[in-house]
């Protein structure tokens, strides 16, 4: 079974919920090799989110995601692992909707030509937007040229949105080229900046507030000119140049003789010219080493129209003690190869425990840079663990901090001597929860334990505490040998019941998050023993029959539940579960052995035998190891896969 809901991404397509393609994943996680990035420092994808530019974090964690067309998406990570479980389309009628920023709990979309708010969205993403919309400010330039905007709340309780000149160069008309400043109700608005061609990143700098952005210089003039920028407002009225003075000094042709109105500001950064400088963030976080405190890590989306191409990278701008630039330096690099590009970063965003998000317009991604973060202990870089003196280990668990939870029987049969054992980093253990009967399958949602003991299910949260809740009573029809479980983005709890050695009584439940429980299959279905879930899809499960060894598919999204062979010739199926690439492994009970299949119809390919009884296995926190309980042995060992 799949022992982690970020891999239930694909449910609810229907609704407007969109999964993390493996396919499309993949391709860009065989990519992150490319990357250089500096000691101690990760890039992993977090969410798979079509045409990601501007985020912006909700009050609960939730990422809102702006694009350059007509959605705003909601990226969910309900089990806090730092890996989306669920992305949302909230919004699909916009024009340019691609500024987003929050405001009290209220979400405010910057399109091409207006401003608007949605209430409290991390109340309930299934909330009809469209018919809650207020306009508050709809007076922007509504022309396509640099017509996608960027939305910063600042510490004056005040929104700016950044509104592009609607040319490559011209003479700006009305309140083009500028950044606006005005109140959340979108009243009292103001021209804060004048002379700023193409802004589509802004922040304030910690330690003083003063409001920095991005700049992107006039095309055409060259390889190498003019610059772009990184300036710096620390009040209202100035004038950052242009048409007149791009950078410090680049002159436009037709505008090299034309006084400026006012004194005009220059940028505190000039950047490579065409390495398009999009959205960035001062680093506050705690995460990174010291020396990364108050820095601005800068999104540098790549050139179009330069004949070598330039940026496609992201870049640290190093500030000292008295907040002014003390250098600029690459920060991670290799997007682009050669010439050619594969990715394209366009927003920063940190999260709460200071890890960056940086979204990607190009590969259609967000990103994940954390530092230092250890891999779990299971089986850490593919190392071989092995963990022995277990009392008939059945089912494992791989938390995102490290910790391995596994379920131990004990005596087969006789209660009140089962448990969960927490398996920590160090290598250490102790008892999370004991007086169980025969616990099997074991799962974890939002930092809770679900876990399937002979006829009843259990939540038991991290502090040990234990709750019922489906008991004997709530199935329709009475629970003989609950065995696995599989839990959606939701919180729907999939358990399968292998019933007697015959196969009578077996069936598939759905307890749903208000504890309803409804039966999905029973042994009329033609699975003999059901065993090892897997989630494939909307309203599918991936089956693995332990009394005949075959692989099964049941469709459940219609009135009747449908069942597909798809598999066979795994002995005592037992687990299920993917890796990071899609790739699907199987455990045979019986013979003691592991499969591995590119897709569920695949021809198998053996790739770990002589255990005495491969149990229910997972994945590592890490994506590198499968980690195996093996129940008769009283051992849990890993099998590197990376």
């Amino acid at each position: 079974m799949m022992k982690t809901a970020k891999n239930v991404m694909s449910i609810m397509i229907g609704l407007g919920w969109m999964g993390l393609a493996h396919a499309d994943a993949a391709d860009v996680e065989a990519n992150l090799s490319r990357l250089k990035v500096p000691e101690g420092f990760k890039v992993e994808v977090y969410a798979e989110v079509p045409g990601a530019r501007q985020m912006t974090l909700g009050t609960s964690g939730t990422v809102y995601v702006g694009t350059r067309g007509n959605k705003v998406y909601a990226v969910v990570d309900k089990n806090k692992d730092y890996k989306a479980d669920q992305v949302i389309t909230i919004l699909d009628d916009l024009s340019v909707g691609n500024g987003v920023a929050m405001i009290d709990g209220n979400l405010y979309v910057a399109e091409q030509h207006r401003i608007t708010r949605y209430a409290a969205p991390d109340f309930d993403l299934n909330l009809p937007f469209k018919q809650m919309r207020e306009v508050i400010y709809d007076k922007l330039p509504n022309k396509a040229h640099h017509g996608w905007r960027y939305l910063a709340y600042g510490p004056d309780k005040k929104l700016y949105v950044t509104v592009g000149a609607p040319c490559n160069v011209c003479d700006p008309q009305g309140v083009e080229a500028s950044i606006l400043r005005l109140d959340a109700d979108g009243k009292n608005v103001e021209v804060f900046a004048k002379g700023v061609r193409n802004s589509v990143g802004l922040d304030f700098q910690p330690g003083t507030g003063v409001v920095h952005f991005t700049d992107n210089g006039v095309d055409m003039m060259g390889d190498d000119v003019p610059p772009d920028e990184l300036n710096a407002a620390p009040q209202a009225g100035l004038h950052f140049g242009f048409p007149y003075v791009i950078g410090r000094d680049a002159r436009p042709k037709d505008w090299q003789n034309k006084k400026p109105p006012q004194a005009l500001t220059p940028p505190v950064v000039e950047f490579q010219a065409h390495s398009a400088n999009l959205g960035f963030k001062f680093y506050t976080g705690k995460q990174f080493p010291s020396e990364y405190q108050g820095n601005a890590i800068v999104a540098q989306h790549g050139s179009w129209n330069r004949s070598s191409p330039v940026g496609y990278q992201l870049v640290r701008v190093v500030f000292d003690e008295n907040h002014k630039v003390k250098s600029t330096e690459v920060f991670i690099d290799g997007w682009l190869n050669d010439g050619a590009a594969w990715g394209r970063p366009t927003d920063v965003l940190q999260l709460n425990d200071g890890s960056l998000l940086v979204s990607d317009d190009y590969s259609g991604v967000i990103y994940r840079i954390s530092y230092g973060e250890t891999s779990a202990a299971a089986g850490g870089k593919g190392a071989n663990l092995k963990v022995t003196g277990l009392q008939m280990p059945e089912s494992v668990v791989a938390h995102p901090d490290g910790r391995v939870f596994v379920s131990e029987i004990g005596e087969f049969g006789k209660n009140g001597d089962g448990k969960i054992t927490v398996i920590n980093k160090d290598g250490s253990r102790q008892t999370l929860a004991d007086g169980l009967n025969d616990p099997k399958g074991i799962d974890l949602f939002n930092n809770q334990l679900y876990v399937a003991d002979v006829d009843h299910v259990v939540k038991i949260g991290l502090d040990g505490s234990k709750a019922v809740i489906a008991k004997p009573s709530d199935f329709q029809e009475k629970p003989v040998f609950l065995n696995d479980i599989e839990i959606d983005g939701l919180g729907n709890v999939y358990v399968s019941d292998s019933g007697d050695d015959n196969g009578k009584h077996g069936a598939i439940y759905q307890i749903s998050p208000e504890g309803k429980v409804s039966q999905l299959i029973n042994d009329k279905a033609g699975i003999k023993r059901p065993n090892g879930l897997l989630l494939d899809g909307p309203g599918k499960l991936l089956v693995a029959d332990f009394g005949n060894g075959k692989l099964f598919q049941v469709n459940y999204a219609g009135k009747k539940s449908t069942v597909t062979l798809l598999n066979q010739g795994f002995g005592g199926a037992d687990g299920l579960v993917r890796d990071t690439d899609g790739v699907l492994y199987i455990s045979d009970w019986a013979g003691g052995k592991v499969w591995q299949l590119a897709e569920p119809r695949a021809t198998p390919q053996l790739v770990s035998e002589g255990h005495q009884s491969a149990a229910d296995i997972a994945l590592s926190a890490d994506g590198r190891s499968i980690l195996i309980p093996d129940m008769k042995a009283g051992e849990l060992v890993s099998l590197p896969i990376r």
